[in-house]
């Protein structure tokens, strides 16, 4: 179907020819910089997607994302964030054999209490 090149565009006000014309001109001088520098600077807002690779299988042992009600992209992003944060694993031990000395005390407690 053949455009007529006599036709106004309603946004434009111009004819498709002009804007033809137009366009090629600004092709033709992609290089030449004009006007004043605007500075601009992405929102924080906006996100990237990355692509993930999975064998055979590997999806399927993602029990997990189902198990938590998770979409399975938000499972995998959330599982990526925890492993980028540094883990502190004598702090981890620490707060563990404080967690296991409580218990046995309790444990004591409720055996004398008995």
């Amino acid at each position: 179907m053949a455009i007529d090149s006599n036709r106004i565009d309603e946004v434009t006000g111009l004819t498709v020819a002009e804007m033809e014309a137009a366009a090629e001109d600004l092709y033709a001088h992609r290089d030449q910089v004009a006007g004043e520098v605007v500075p601009s600077e992405p929102a924080p807002e906006i996100r990237s997607v990355v692509s993930v690779r999975f064998g055979r299988g590997e999806l399927d042992s993602i029990a997990a994302a189902d198990a938590a009600g998770l979409p399975l992209s938000t499972y995998i992003r959330n599982a990526a964030l925890a492993a980028a944060v540094p883990f502190d694993l004598e702090a981890a031990r620490r707060e563990l054999r404080t967690a296991l000395r409580a218990m046995g005390e309790l444990d004591r407690n409720l055996g004398s209490a008995a």
